[in-house]
């Protein structure tokens, strides 16, 4: 059996393959707050989307936009507070307001909750409700899917995905621009979906700060995935980067570079 390789390994061995091989060895990059929020999100998410579905089933007459954009605020909102209550020890430690923690939810959340309100509203004008609402939900948004392939020795965690005639994959960034490894990152999530649902995945789509952009996958980029995979799975002490400006902040330098 392969080792599984996961998607964002290959992102941050193109980054600096050298840093992702003092991780292999152990060396851990100390925590902070940013980290930790990044994991509290994740995980907020990660419960709403695996309760979705009893969200929507409990729907049993037609209501408003506004009434279901207020539901899944609120839904979201219990959960947070649950997730931050049981991690008050990490969040006390690096300074996480829990006002703040719940702002920052509900406004990462915001384009998702739009997506479901509006896909829940136009089933309800069709007459759905309860479990027949969610089984004929078109489209369909899971956030925070995870995703393992034991042939394809590859794993990783999709930020949005839309279910409709077709599978289109979601990754979403918060900074400004859009890289080419972004591009490598949904190829490595487009094999997943196809092995796991036996449908091509041509498209996908990275969404950023400030905008949004098609990514039309070819063969190439999804054997591109597979290659790097199997470098770092033969992955020997790399050089030091050629880049050394990428080393100035680097979390694992002192490590790196044997200094005390």
């Amino acid at each position: 059996m392969k080792k599984l390789i996961n998607i964002t390994d290959i992102t941050s061995y193109l980054y600096c393959p050298r840093k992702l091989w003092l991780k292999s060895k152990g060396f851990k990059e100390p925590p902070n707050q940013k980290m930790i929020l990044g994991y509290l999100k994740h995980k907020t998410l990660d419960i709403f989307n695996k309760n979705e579905s009893s969200l929507v089933s409990g729907i049993k007459q037609k209501i408003s936009q506004p009434e279901l954009n207020q539901l899944y605020k609120d839904t979201l909102l219990e959960i947070s507070k649950e997730v931050l209550s049981s991690h008050e020890n990490q969040a006390k430690a690096f300074g996480i307001d829990e006002k703040d923690f719940l702002k920052q939810v509900l406004k990462i959340s915001e384009p998702e909750i739009k997506l479901r309100v509006e896909s829940i509203s136009q089933a309800l004008e069709l007459g759905f409700l309860g479990k027949e609402l969610w089984r004929e939900l078109k489209p369909k948004y899971l956030t925070e899917f995870e995703i393992i392939s034991s042939e394809l020795g590859l794993k990783g965690r999709i930020d949005r995905i839309k279910f409709h005639d077709s599978i289109i994959p979601y990754e979403l960034k918060t900074r400004e621009d859009i890289f080419d490894s972004d591009k490598i990152q949904l190829a490595g999530y487009a094999l997943l979906l196809e092995k796991e649902f036996n449908k091509p995945v041509n498209l996908e789509i990275v969404e950023t700060s400030t905008q949004s952009q098609e990514v039309l996958l070819n063969q190439e980029l999804k054997d591109n995935v597979l290659e790097i995979a199997d470098k770092i799975r033969a992955l020997e002490e790399p050089s030091f980067p050629s880049n050394f400006s990428k080393c100035q902040a680097c979390s694992l330098r002192k490590e790196c570079y044997g200094e005390d």
